[in-house]
């Protein structure tokens, strides 16, 4: 199976994302391509990829500025039949694609792997994962996923876009993969590895105003009032945090702008 790796990038972090091509250089599993798409500093970025010609690459060319179009514009051109959504200041260990490869050989219905991140500086998981590996029985399951721990088979999911009214440079400014993710659940087709295949730098900073806003929308257009009032009541029991007014002014403008 052909794996293509999609990232974009501005074009602003020139040690990343040589770091980044450096560890898919020395991945065990060698069928993948890597498809970067540039929204600024084209140059800077196909300077760097010219010193990676032993590695299938691509770069597409794009002036308009989201992270959402981004990732639409390269998924037009992948040529695989997995798709793996990086970042430009991530990284891998060598084992990645292996892993993910042979998780979708062996679990047959699944259209979708998620996996964990791990911080090597720090020694620590980027988050509170689950020691046990399942399919998603939830779609509340998924509200706390990131982009980077996707993997999927884009030929088999229901809907293969983004929405860019979300995600960096959007509207709202996170949660587009939420939001791929909770749009694409079905039964047995998102499947969870308790396994390491990426490599980020953890971030301590909590939600601002602007985030909470973004996940206000991406309830109120995945779920029912019901439901995100449940949610709001959570995070105030067991977060003491009072998002009420960003929630829900994410959740009411974001059916403003859609209609």
């Amino acid at each position: 199976m052909k794996i293509s790796v999609l990232v974009p990038t501005l074009g602003t972090r020139e040690m990343e994302i040589e770091r980044l091509l450096e560890t898919l250089n020395k991945q065990s599993y060698n069928d993948f391509e890597v498809i970067f798409v540039t929204q600024d500093n084209h140059q800077i970025v196909r300077d760097i990829l010219c010193k990676y010609s032993n590695l299938d690459t691509k770069q597409i060319i794009m002036n308009e500025k989201g992270l959402s179009r981004a990732r639409n514009r390269g998924l037009e051109q992948v040529l695989g039949e997995i798709v793996i959504l990086s970042d430009d200041d991530c990284w891998y260990p060598e084992n990645a694609f292996e892993i993910i490869a042979n998780t979708f050989k062996n679990k047959k219905s699944a259209k979708i792997i998620l996996s964990q991140i791990f911080d090597p500086e720090k020694n620590i998981l980027y988050k509170n994962y689950s020691s046990k590996e399942g399919f998603v029985k939830s779609k509340l399951q998924l509200m706390s996923k990131s982009s980077i721990e996707i993997a999927f088979k884009k030929d088999l999911l229901i809907n293969k876009t983004f929405d860019e009214r979300l995600g960096l440079g959007s509207e709202f400014v996170c949660g587009e993969e939420v939001d791929f993710l909770v749009s694409n659940y079905e039964k047995n087709s998102i499947f969870y590895t308790p396994k390491i295949t990426v490599y980020h730098k953890k971030k301590e900073n909590g939600s601002n105003n602007k985030q909470i806003m973004a996940k206000g929308a991406i309830y109120g257009k995945n779920f029912n009032l019901f439901i995100c009032l449940l949610v709001l009541l959570r995070d105030l029991i067991l977060k003491r945090e009072k998002n009420f007014k960003y929630f829900l002014e994410g959740y009411n403008e974001y059916f403003k702008r859609a209609n």
